[in-house]
């Protein structure tokens, strides 16, 4: 009875922890031999009394042990919580410190995003951005194909063209390429978005069949113009209302884009924040350069201080005798293209800058791109030609 007694108290009694460094674990070797020593000398003075022999000598007075008792505790305590870290140390560190990486200079800079560009428009990776984006959107994929197999038609219709001031068919042809990289990159973008999969596949249908009633009327146009008849007046205004209509459709397209990509609506993965912020500065300036087409519309010509047929640059046809806003125009709707490259190819430089420096590299870039796009609007208007070849 008893003992089941002292069984039932024992396994009633609470457990004391013991902490981690305890001193009954973590012992000096100094504790250690004065405890030992402490223990030898009980043992002789237990065996002298039993023999009557004179008592051996104490290890110290009551003064002297109470200063050795805390000369040997500060001994542990300096001993056991510091020592033997710094005693570890050496242990530790054995291999010989790398030498301090050397600060890139702007020449290194300059190298490392040569190298990343270089590496961006190589054919091989060329190849596998084009087949990753027909995988995941064929519809706009493949109308920017179909777009870029369409200016080799063009062109031979130009060929064949009656001669003329300006060859009607340098208009598709330009419009053709425009629109072949517009759409790649409305695809980007759309991706990026964080939104159900419906406004996704009606996004990039809406896009599709604007893009394509536009370079068809572009396309009845030209040949109108390389063809012109009698009676057809009606027809010439619709095709016209059609391409507008058209351009209006895009741009709320665009606009609801960058509504999203303000809102944070991304998909963390595939854009970072200098990402982010390259894709807004670049919405924005496109909406700009869309605001100086329709200028153009709403004034009947996009020349000031020449007709419209006056001479002008190569393929292009920027008039040489006054302002042409068509320049300002160009530039500010391939923002959309150049800033986001800009941004990507700093993503993959090596090794790649901080995060604060990419996005100071691409708000540089954006004030420079819209500049450029004030700069030659503010000279167009003054009748100024970019290039004055007489």
């Amino acid at each position: 009875m008893q003992t089941q007694r002292r069984e039932t108290v024992r396994s009633f009694r609470p457990q004391v922890a013991r902490p981690r460094f305890s001193p009954i674990i973590h012992r000096s070797r100094h504790v250690v031999q004065w405890i030992y020593s402490r223990y030898l000398f009980a043992l002789q003075k237990y065996a002298a009394d039993a023999r009557g022999y004179v008592c051996p000598k104490s290890p110290g007075t009551a003064v002297q042990m109470e200063g050795r008792n805390c000369a040997a505790m500060m001994h542990f305590r300096t001993t056991t919580y510091r020592n033997p870290a710094s005693a570890r140390q050496p242990d530790v560190w054995t291999e010989t410190a790398a030498p301090p990486a050397r600060a890139q200079t702007g020449a290194d800079w300059l190298s490392a995003f040569a190298r990343a560009a270089i590496q961006t428009v190589s054919p091989s990776s060329v190849r596998e951005f084009f087949r990753e984006l027909d995988a995941n959107d064929r519809v706009l994929s493949r109308l920017g194909w179909a777009l870029v197999l369409a200016v080799p038609v063009f062109a031979a219709l130009a060929f064949v063209a009656p001669a003329a001031a300006v060859n009607p068919w340098i208009k598709p042809i330009k419009f053709s390429m425009s629109f072949s990289t517009f759409a790649t990159t409305i695809s980007l973008l759309l991706m990026a978005l964080r939104i159900p999969q419906w406004q996704l596949r009606l996004a990039r249908r809406i896009i599709a069949v604007s893009v394509a009633l536009e370079i068809l009327s572009l396309s009845a146009q030209a040949w109108r113009s390389a063809y012109p008849s009698a009676g057809y007046l009606l027809l010439d205004r619709s095709l016209a209302q059609i391409t507008n209509a058209m351009v209006m459709v895009n741009t709320a397209i665009v606009v609801w884009m960058l509504v999203l990509f303000c809102m944070n609506r991304v998909c963390a993965d595939l854009a970072d924040r200098p990402m982010v912020a390259a894709i807004r500065y670049s919405i924005v300036i496109f909406l700009a350069g869309n605001a100086i087409g329709g200028y153009m519309l709403s004034r009947g010509s996009h020349t000031v201080g020449a007709p419209d047929n006056s001479p002008g640059l190569p393929f292009v046809n920027w008039s040489t005798l006054g302002g042409d806003l068509r320049i300002a125009h160009f530039i500010a709707i391939h923002a959309i293209q150049i800033i986001p490259l800009f941004a990507y190819i700093l993503s993959q430089m090596t090794p790649i800058p901080a995060v604060k420096h990419r996005r100071i590299a691409i708000a540089v870039l954006a004030i420079a791109v819209s500049l450029a796009v004030s700069g030659t609007f503010v000279q167009a208007a003054l009748g100024h030609p970019l290039l004055a070849i007489h």
